[in-house]
């Protein structure tokens, strides 16, 4: 049996997703060599975090023959993010939890 649990999440927007990542700590900042970077990653107890962002569908129209773009593909609502934890989402993320009938990304 597996224990871990994938958690689908969507945010209005990408900054809403960073205030709650903040919050759980899930977010962090450091320095390096003057390079200020961002980075995630789950830090109380083992798991993983796949920022995935912007979703596109695939109803883009494209010209056969120079494969140009007629009509762009049309973005889907939110910003998304998929979390695998072996133990329990944080209560501050647990309001964005989705369930995509075909998710974008998954973990292997």
């Amino acid at each position: 049996m597996n224990p871990y649990q994938t958690y689908y999440l969507r945010f209005n927007s990408q900054e809403e997703a960073e205030t709650k990542l903040t919050e759980v700590s899930y977010k962090r900042t450091e320095t390096f060599e003057g390079t200020e970077q961002t980075f995630y990653t789950v830090t109380d107890q083992v798991g993983d975090i796949d920022i995935i962002g912007d979703i596109y569908n695939d109803d883009g129209v494209y010209d056969e023959e120079t494969f140009e773009v007629i009509t762009p593909p049309t973005k889907m609502d939110g910003w998304h993010i998929n979390i695998i934890l072996e133990g329990s989402l944080p209560e501050a993320l647990q309001e964005f939890i989705v369930t995509p009938q075909s998710p974008y990304r998954v973990f292997a």
